[in-house]
């Protein structure tokens, strides 16, 4: 362990900032797996206000309006659908996918003021999505969500999303990406062989592997597509593992204020034997997965989220991944686009494998349990 002499003089407390954006971010922010959503309307409490989503019944389209009704103030998520526009439930005006009034029921005219906004929505990867800009624009074209290939492949379940409500700002979750030293102390991973950030445009990525004899090989992807949605692709072989086991999962968030936001958690898993065909049996499956998650997957870190302090000045060390890099990243999606630097288009790569990080108790933890296995 490394001290400081006692005759040498000490520096003084080190003052922690807080500070937090003072803007939301811009981008795509994912809502939750398709199905989840019908023609009934849903409230969803996003960047400071109330929003509804409904399916269209003519349509089958998901939309996204403002949800407070601007006539006296009634939360249209309480109302009902009729074809594509949501009805509100205290006067029955009702509000099209465009979040123009097309009818008030005992009005002669309609208001030319009566307008709400209505929110870009997609649905890709089996997942719906939201466009946030804190200017108003457009989506950005270069920002799409691009299709993966193999959540479209057979023999995968439905995804399954656990909703968490943290108090701090979204970006002490995106710091995970470069934080190469919490997997052991966090998630219980014996060693970190390789470690290596990308940044380039929108997309941030985390190559992360791990061998040893008893856990054999994990390898780790994971991708940030803007500020709130990451996918992340792990495969597992060798050690304990009798067969490779393939599995994808989800780490987004929305924010809900400007020190708290949704913590969106999913998971994807190879359709167990036996399952074929049976969708619930199947999301109970990954329900269950998710549980064993709790301890030391992508759960673990919300204990820490939601005690931590925001912190802008984080005193890093040599053994840090590129904290400091993967924040400037981020601060595109905080600040108008003509502000964004030209050189976050380009690619960089941050290659911190080393030194290898292990962790001994972790290590005796997992050849515990392959003689465990073995007997």
């Amino acid at each position: 362990m490394k001290s400081i002499p006692i005759n040498q003089d000490l520096p003084p407390p080190y003052r922690i900032e807080s500070s937090l954006p003072t803007r939301y971010p811009r981008g795509w922010f994912c809502i939750g797996a398709g199905y989840e959503f019908a023609s009934q309307p849903t409230k969803l409490d996003y960047f400071g206000t109330s929003l509804v989503a409904y399916r269209g019944e003519e349509t089958n389209t998901l939309h996204v309006l403002d949800a407070f009704c601007p006539h006296m103030g009634a939360n249209l998520a309480d109302g009902c659908v009729k074809g594509d526009s949501v009805v509100c439930p205290f006067h029955e005006w009702s509000w099209g996918s465009d979040g123009i009034c097309n009818d008030i029921p005992y009005a002669n005219s309609i208001p030319q003021r009566a307008r709400i906004k209505s929110w870009p929505t997609t649905e890709i990867n089996q997942l719906v999505y939201i466009w946030h800009d804190p200017d108003g624009g457009p989506p950005i074209p270069e920002q799409a969500i691009p299709e993966d290939p193999m959540v479209l492949e057979d023999g995968w379940t439905p995804w399954v999303i656990r909703r968490v409500p943290i108090p701090n700002n979204a970006r002490e979750l995106i710091d995970n990406m470069a934080d190469k030293a919490h997997f052991g102390p966090v998630h219980g991973l014996p060693a970190v062989d390789k470690f290596i950030n990308i940044c380039e445009g929108h997309t941030y990525t985390q190559i992360q592997e791990t061998n040893t004899e008893f856990m054999g090989k994990a390898q780790s992807t994971a991708t940030y597509y803007g500020p709130g949605y990451m996918i992340h692709h792990q495969k597992m072989s060798g050690g304990t593992v009798t067969e490779p086991h393939n599995f994808m999962s989800l780490v987004m968030n929305v924010p809900t204020s400007m020190d708290s936001f949704e913590f969106l958690a999913g998971f994807k898993e190879r359709v167990p034997e036996g399952m074929e065909g049976d969708i619930d049996a199947q999301i109970e499956y990954v329900k269950e997965v998710m549980v064993m998650s709790e301890e030391k997957g992508v759960f673990a870190d919300m204990h820490i989220w939601q005690n931590k302090t925001p912190i802008n000045n984080p005193i890093l060390c040599d053994g840090d991944g590129p904290v400091t890099r993967l924040r400037q990243w981020y601060e595109q999606f905080l600040v108008p686009t003509d502000e964004i630097p030209d050189s976050l288009k380009q690619r960089k790569v941050y290659d911190k494998s080393e030194p290898r990080l292990e962790w001994p108790a972790n290590l005796a933890a997992y050849q515990e349990m392959a003689d465990a296995l073995e007997k």
